[in-house]
Order: C-alpha cells, then sequence, then structure tokens
C-alpha cells in the first residue's frame, strides 16, 4: 500500500505484501537442510556447463534441469545426507547420496528418462526408471538407504 507524503508529495511505502515464492514453501514443507544448496548446484551446472574437449559436453539442457529440481523438491524425508549433484558428459545429471555402505544415484537423462540405482558395497542392488510426478517413487529408493 502506497500513501502519498503532502510535504513531499512523493509515494512512500508503508507496508509491504509478504510473499513467499513457491520454492520457499517447498523447502520449508521438505525440512532438508542441503535443499537450497542442491537447487543451486543444479542451476549453476545448468548455467555454467560447457563443451570442454576431452571431457564431453557438461551442460545441461532446461528440461533437465527442471526436472532435477522436481526430483529434488519431491523428497520429503528428514536426516538425508547432502547430496552430490554432478554433470555427465552428453547432457545428464547426477545426484547421489550417500550414507555409509549404500548410494541412492539418480540418473538424468537428457532424453527425458530418469532412473535410480541402489548401491551397496560398490554393488548395484536394483536399478530402474521412474516417474518422478508419481508420488513415493523418488523417496522409495532413500528409504531404502535409511533403513540399517
Amino acid at each position: 500500500m502506497f500513501i502519498s507524503n503532502s510535504s513531499l508529495d512523493a509515494a512512500t511505502m508503508t507496508s509491504w505484501p509478504i510473499s513467499a515464492p513457491q520454492i520457499t514453501t517447498t523447502a520449508n514443507l521438505n525440512g532438508s537442510p542441503w535443499f537450497y544448496s542442491a537447487l543451486t548446484q543444479v542451476r549453476d551446472i545448468e548455467r555454467s556447463g560447457e563443451l570442454i574437449p576431452g571431457l564431453g559436453d557438461l551442460r545441461i539442457a532446461e528440461q533437465t534441469a527442471m526436472r532435477a529440481r522436481m526430483v529434488l523438491s519431491s523428497i520429503e524425508i528428514e536426516n538425508l545426507p547432502s547430496p552430490v549433484i554432478s554433470p555427465v558428459s552428453g547432457g545428464g545429471l547426477s545426484i547421489t547420496w550417500s550414507l555409509g555402505l549404500k548410494e541412492v544415484k539418480f540418473f538424468l537423462d537428457p532424453a527425458g528418462e530418469t532412473w535410480f540405482f541402489k548401491v551397496e558395497d560398490d554393488e548395484v542392488s536394483d536399478d530402474g526408471a521412474i516417474e518422478v510426478l508419481v508420488p513415493n517413487r523418488v523417496t522409495d529408493p532413500l528409504k531404502w538407504m535409511l533403513d540399517s
């Protein structure tokens, strides 16, 4: 709301509606201390990825970055360690959580597929394609990792 200050004849701000962006609401529901950092890492990879001779194409498409944000925001599990987020040559993205001898890796293929890998003691025990919009599909492998 703005009102006019008659002595200066200029508008002054008396109150500003506080509105939280949608991502803030998601992060508060998520409750994970790593959430903002992970989103920042995805954004940084999206903006700064480059074609590096000898290493490959480390650029990711906007659609891949958006899918990564969907994966990260769909996780409603507390006490997860911070993920490691890395570009994969060819335009893919890897998101990995590790806890003890267990790891859960998500691979976001530039073609639009998302894959999970359950790894225990450096051996893949389960893998498959997942639909990131289906509830619990992303969290199920992570719950496996947390189970001792």
